[in-house]
């Protein structure tokens, strides 16, 4: 708001300097007398200017009212152009030399014409400015309801993300009571972290890149001991200490648990799921997994929730900062994600 008085400011200083030196520059009149007049005009078009800026505009524009705006505004330029003839044939002939009566009255016809144009276009400029300044308020309150809406829709999903989060959990309970007492009591050890990380970080709408990484160390685990042996696994994710990222919380997660929940069949050979997770760039993840998958299978399978939202959640949280590709090819599945993460 500073910066925008500074700039009336400046245009005015500018606007009476044009009028001075046009005044100054006639042979008859004295500088004086065109210093006193130039104040008057500026001040009477500038009380102009505001009358038609907080009254003729707010009224009749922002109810959609152009043509009696129009109207309105006309007549107050024939009126304030009427007002400064006056006030300025008065003034001319205190400080004119040299000049007729039948000059003066020429001149100040004359006046009256070019200031009636002058008032129109300081009108008109007035106008273009609320305009511009309605579009700019506009196009912000839009955007402000936008992020509103979008912050909804994450919400949402986050609300839809927890009851299947939990859901796969419970449903996994099943493999510990098949275990020895030693690793259920690893697995219950790895399910509280996990279900502790859950209950917290799951209200917030960013988390830490490294709490990330050690969820899903600690989630794919958890996967990896309750799998067949046969079953091939590698799993690479770089720590990364002290880094100050942000991401969403469990939105790689879901890609590991697409992964293991529709791999081959763990008894049978030369199946894998292979998983890589890196930072580039500073500010950049890379997530790439590959399993093997049954075609026949997963084609008799309803589609799940899990792919679906994680991809809104990538449109609405990062929108155009991340690249997702995911392939089917010969048995085997990949997915790659780029994400571009903000401190």
């Amino acid at each position: 708001m500073y910066s925008l008085k500074n700039v009336g400011y400046l245009f005015w200083t500018f606007i009476f300097l044009i009028i001075l030196l046009q005044l100054s520059t006639s042979e008859n009149l004295v500088f004086i007398g065109a210093l006193i007049y130039s104040l008057v005009i500026l001040l009477i078009i500038i009380t102009h200017e505001n009358f038609v800026r907080k009254k003729l505009i707010k009224t009749y524009v922002a109810n959609q009212n152009t043509t009696r705006f129009i109207i309105y505004n006309l007549s107050l330029s024939f009126f304030t152009s009427l007002c400064l003839t006056v006030v300025g044939y008065f003034i001319f002939s205190h400080f004119l030399t040299q000049v007729t009566d039948v000059g003066l009255i020429n001149q100040t016809v004359s006046m009256f014409f070019g200031l009636l144009l002058f008032t129109i276009l300081i009108s008109g400029v007035s106008y273009a400015i609320e305009l511009f300044k309605q579009k700019i308020a506009s196009e912000k309150k839009h955007q402000e309801l936008k992020n509103s809406v979008l912050e909804m829709e994450i919400d949402h999903l986050r609300t839809q993300l927890s009851p299947h989060f939990t859901f796969n959990i419970l449903n996994n309970l099943q493999f510990l009571i098949r275990k020895d007492k030693d690793e259920a009591l690893e697995l219950l050890s790895r399910y509280s972290k996990i279900l502790r990380y859950y209950i917290y970080e799951s209200q917030n709408k960013w988390i830490k890149l490294d709490d990330e990484i050690s969820f899903l160390q600690y989630y794919f685990q958890l996967e990896k001991d309750r799998s067949g042996e046969n079953l091939q696994i590698s799993c690479q994710m770089d720590s990364i200490p002290g880094n100050d990222l942000m991401i969403i919380p469990f939105l790689l997660s879901t890609f590991i648990e697409n992964a293991f929940k529709h791999v081959s069949s763990y008894n049978e050979k030369d199946n894998f799921i292979h998983l890589n997770v890196v930072l580039q760039n500073e500010n950049h993840l890379i997530l790439t997994i590959a399993n093997t998958f049954d075609e026949n299978l997963i084609a008799s399978k309803k589609p799940g929730v899990g792919l679906k939202q994680v991809k809104k959640r990538l449109d609405l949280s990062f929108p155009n900062n991340y690249k997702l590709d995911i392939k089917q090819h010969n048995g085997v599945y990949k997915v790659f994600l780029k994400l571009k993460l903000a401190k």
